[in-house]
């Protein structure tokens, strides 16, 4: 079981790690990326998972539901106000609000997590330095993304005991809703973008959307909610060389030394958790 867990969380962190590529590469306003990449999520939770929409307490799902779409619109949109590495790095963060929240909730993290949270967050830290056309909005905006983050991840953890499948419908489809009326509040335009955003609006639904997020709340009903968070650090790995494949976002050579920092962070949250 442990090594089925490992290998899907290993999936999971893989496909959220395209996430900031695609959402920039949409070119939409990332309250606008975030709508479409939860509308587009639900019909394919109800063709793959069928649910019964059996839960037992509706209010875990509603504040993750808000939580999410926060995280969403907040990240999205500082992508477009710094690189794709610093981004990531900051809203990786959640990690630590994570296992706070967590803490708030009765789930008292292990030495080992507190210890790799820890190194790998400072590797985030040396890792978001390396960008100095991050302005204080994509910076803000990063930061709470990454509050908002840690509370969802720490409600999905909190929400192991229900049924799955109308866990993950509700939480998507709050999401889309309080998403949807961000967008009407603050006017941008949801419909008017060409053939190719829509594209990525859908890839974002499928690969980020399916394959990561829903993996990690499956994960997250059999493992901590800490060593989990923290392995979806590896998303700024992920980001930044794709980002540098892709949009052209090079690297520095001691960058790679601070993604090794990094993922010995993660290795030591996984250690014997």
């Amino acid at each position: 079981m442990r090594a089925k867990l490992y290998i899907l969380l290993f999936i999971a962190v893989l496909a959220v790690s395209s996430a900031s590529i695609l959402v920039v590469l949409t070119s939409a306003p990332g309250v606008v990326s975030a709508f479409w990449r939860l509308t587009f999520s639900l019909p394919i939770v109800l063709l793959l998972y069928r649910p019964r929409l059996r839960v037992a307490n509706i209010k875990l799902p509603l504040i993750a539901g808000f939580a999410l779409s926060a995280h969403f619109a907040l990240w999205m949109e500082s992508l477009f106000h710094a690189s794709v590495a610093v981004s990531t790095a900051i809203v990786c963060m959640h990690s630590i609000f994570s296992g706070i929240f967590s803490s708030l909730f009765g789930e008292k993290p292990k030495p080992n997590h507190v210890i790799g949270v820890i190194i790998a967050i400072l590797g985030v830290y040396l890792l978001s330095g390396a960008d100095f056309r991050a302005d204080f909005i994509g910076i803000a905006f990063a930061f709470l993304g990454a509050v908002f983050g840690g509370l969802y991840f720490a409600i999905g953890r909190l929400a192991r005991f229900e049924d799955f499948s109308s866990y993950i419908f509700l939480t998507y489809l709050f999401a889309t809703v309080f998403a949807l009326f961000i967008c009407l509040l603050t006017g941008v335009d949801l419909v008017g973008y060409p053939l190719r955003t829509w594209l990525f609006f859908i890839l974002l639904a499928v690969i980020p959307m399916m394959l990561g997020h829903t993996l990690l709340n499956y994960v997250l009903r059999y493992m901590h909610v800490v060593p989990v968070t923290a392995s979806v650090i590896g998303e700024v790995v992920g980001s930044a060389i794709l980002a540098y494949l892709i949009l052209g976002q090079a690297l520095s050579v001691v960058a790679y030394l601070y993604i090794v920092i990094i993922l010995l962070g993660i290795a030591i949250t996984l250690f014997r958790t």
